[in-house]
């Protein structure tokens, strides 16, 4: 029958089951025998599953008496135990309340016990003392400097037990007395163990030291012995002939040598201290090593300023120092991985040392940045009287902004190099006023560039100042408008400028709350750690400032420099749109006084068929020239490279030359004295075709330009009602309808 599973299984179908089982039926036996006995394969195995439920369960229901039954005797045992349990609690609770007071008096009397060994410690310990204070002047006599050692320390541990005892009122100025005079005879002899380096004789002297508390006495001795061939590195630079020879120039090649030396010292001094001296290693070779630089710093500082007074300018000397400052940096890293054992904090104060000699040249970075600034931006400052063609100064301009904003960039990295961040504020400063008279330079040269093409050096100067409007060539207009992009480009550098600089302010930040929440917070290799852990508390406040103001949304880091860009960008704004408008203002000039708006029809002697106006010169030549605009505009500005925001460039001109043009246009007409019949037909048809143009070019009109359109095609009949009806649509401006119907001779 197979497997009885699949029986059970959730999706069982009978019928796909038969249609399988009928697939194994023999070839030679009909399908109707092999079914029946299918049929009655399955009634038996039927027959077999129901005998063993049927068997199971029956065994099953003879099984529950028994198992209630252990059940029962279960729940007897529990309840037997628990009553057993609580039986013994209470006895517990009755010894315990008995053997209470014997307790107590137990604890009475082992303190009596305390009390009276402590009682004979004391007098057996008084004893003692008074007997050493005897033998102790004996003992010195002798010279036996192990054995002083022993008698010292007991007497130190005595007296902090009978101290306060009048017998003893005097013993602890006496030891005092004593332990001087045992530190004079032990000095000598250990200074001369340091200086020889015998462990064995450093060890036991210095233990007897350590042993009446005097390590400030063996600090003082290691020091002095062990600084000596320290010493002799730093003085080998005088003499060195090369040196000698220049100073200032060899200063810091040396440097790095004087560096690697005293970091090998350093190593063997660890490593001898470590084995000789285990217990006070490594804070004996870091007071070594902070005495050594504290020592050498005012050498330091006038070795350094000599060096950085002989090379030159500011470039020269932040270049200096910061090669000088690389090689601190380097020892100081690896003297943190040669003692990597030593927490970082306690490395604080010889890093602090280190560095200290610097910090006079380095509270010179603004002087010495705004230097080399100044000297960086003359090299790429574009000269306004240039006599160079537009293109060529042009050319010069576009790619001197993207130089001058890599020399502030370049600043900034010294700056975070140099100082870790903490000359910023200087930065910035130097930043603005240097970048403010670069960009005042661009103006200046805007200006130049003013006067070559329109004759004038001041955007929105009249007509009459101007030279000839015709005399603006097209190669003049071809060359100018990259103008936009070095002005756009001057505005993006700037901002992401001003970004960096912000983001430099606001690394600021964790430095300065870990340092106000622990002092040890700023245990850092990092100049900016360093410094701000030994700066003076009018910097930090800076600098706080300064992180605080960069957190505000309107934050500025070269306010000047953001000022002088913008009027920049609106100079040379106002140059393009000048120099586009040229040829609008040529034509559209004296529109107003023409006397075709006044003139009577002309009589027609051979009684020819009228026909409508042509549009005027001047209205088509203008028209004619904002058509060309957008295909000059593309070719010029584009030049070949197609982008989105470059297409938003060519329409915004567009439409901004194209709405002057209608502005100009209406303006013009506001001085047409008087209208005729003919001189209405004329103007219409110049509308017309103007109207026309600003469609094309998908510029709306201008609600005077507009008005005078709809007004010079009212007949004079229906000029009354129609323009009553556009002033209650609102679709007119009142004021041009007024000149319109005064010019038509019409009363509103």
């Amino acid at each position: 029958m197979g497997d009885l599973q699949q029986f059970e299984a959730q999706d069982f179908d009978p019928v796909a089951w038969i249609n399988q089982a009928s697939t194994l039926a023999p070839v030679n036996e009909p399908m109707e025998r092999y079914l029946a006995e299918l049929e009655m394969k399955l009634h038996l195995t039927a027959e077999d599953v129901e005998a063993a439920l049927e068997e199971q369960s029956t065994r099953a229901l003879q099984r529950i008496p028994a198992a209630v039954h252990e059940m029962l005797h279960v729940k007897g045992d529990a309840v037997s135990l628990k009553t057993d349990a609580h039986k013994m609690l209470r006895q517990l609770d009755s010894a315990q309340q008995a053997a209470a007071h014997s307790v107590a008096r137990l604890v009475e009397i082992d303190t009596v016990k305390s009390r009276m060994e402590a009682a004979c410690k004391t007098l057996k310990e008084a004893t003692e003392l008074s007997d050493l204070f005897q033998r102790i002047e004996h003992t010195f006599a002798s010279g036996d400097l192990p054995r002083i050692a022993d008698m010292l320390a007991t007497m130190r541990r005595s007296l902090s037990l009978v101290g306060d005892v009048p017998e003893f009122k005097g013993g602890m100025q006496r030891l005092q007395t004593l332990e001087d005079r045992f530190q004079a005879l032990v000095e000598p002899a250990l200074a001369s163990a340091l200086s020889q380096r015998r462990g064995d004789q450093v060890q036991q002297l210095s233990g007897m030291l350590l042993g009446i508390q005097r390590y400030g006495s063996l600090e003082k001795l290691y020091i002095s012995a062990r600084l000596a061939p320290l010493q002799a590195l730093w003085d080998g630079f005088e003499r060195s002939a090369t040196a000698a020879a220049s100073p200032s120039g060899n200063f810091a090649t040396w440097l790095g040598t004087f560096y690697d030396e005293v970091l090998s010292a350093t190593e063997a001094e660890a490593h001898w201290c470590a084995s000789v001296l285990p217990d006070q290693h490594p804070q004996l070779v870091l007071r070594l090593l902070s005495s050594l630089f504290q020592k050498i710093d005012k050498a330091f500082r006038s070795r350094l300023a000599s060096a950085c007074g002989k090379v030159g300018g500011g470039s020269a000397v932040l270049g200096l120092l910061l090669g000088m400052q690389e090689s601190a940096v380097e020892f100081a890293t690896s003297l943190h991985k040669s003692l990597s054992g030593v927490p970082l904090p306690d490395l604080q104060p010889v890093f602090a040392a280190v560095y200290s000699p610097y910090e006079s040249q380095i509270r010179r970075y603004g002087e010495l940045e705004g230097q080399r600034m100044h000297s960086d931006m003359a090299s790429i400052r574009v000269p306004a009287d240039a006599d160079d063609d537009l293109e060529t100064l042009i050319a010069a301009m576009s790619a001197s902004v993207p130089q001058a904003v890599l020399i502030v960039e370049s600043a900034k990295v010294r700056c975070m190099k140099l100082t870790g961040g903490t000359e910023l504020q200087a930065l910035m400063i130097v930043a603005d006023d240097n970048l403010t008279d670069y960009i005042n330079g661009l103006q200046a040269a805007v200006r130049t560039v003013r006067g070559q093409c329109l004759g004038d050096a001041q955007p929105g100067a009249t007509s009459e100042s101007m030279r000839e409007p015709a005399a603006v060539r097209s190669e003049d207009t071809a060359a100018v408008l990259p103008l936009l992009t070095v002005a756009g480009t001057l505005a993006s550098r700037l901002d992401q400028l001003n970004g960096a600089l912000r983001g430099a302010a606001l690394s600021l930040v964790p430095v300065l709350e870990a340092l106000r929440s622990s002092s040890d917070a700023a245990g850092s290799l990092d100049m900016l750690s360093l410094r701000l852990h030994s700066a003076e508390v009018q910097l930090r406040t800076q600098l706080r400032d300064l992180a605080n103001s960069a957190q505000q949304e309107g934050f500025s880091a070269l306010p000047s420099t953001a000022a002088c860009a913008a009027a920049f960008q609106q100079s040379v704004h106002s140059l393009i749109y000048d120099l586009l408008i040229t040829k609008v203002k040529t034509e559209m000039s004296g529109v107003g006084s023409m006397p075709v708006w006044g003139a009577a029809e002309p009589e027609n002697a051979l009684n020819l068929p009228s026909f409508n106006a042509y549009p005027l010169p001047y209205v088509t030549t203008a028209g004619e020239y904002l058509m060309m605009l957008p295909q000059m505009l593309e070719s010029l500005l584009t030049a070949g490279d197609e982008s989105d925001e470059e297409d938003h460039i060519d329409d915004e001109w567009l439409d901004k030359v194209a709405a002057g043009a209608a502005e100009l246009y209406a303006e013009q007409l506001r001085q047409v004295p008087h209208l005729s019949l003919h001189g209405v037909q004329q103007l219409a048809a110049d509308l017309e075709y103007f109207c026309n143009v600003m469609s094309a070019l998908g510029v709306a009109l201008p609600p005077a330009l507009a008005t005078w359109q709809a007004a010079v095609n009212w007949p004079a009949a229906d000029f009354p009602g129609a323009a009553n009806a556009a002033l209650e649509e609102g679709s007119v401006d009142p004021t041009v309808l007024k000149h319109i119907a005064k010019a038509r001779n019409v009363l509103l």
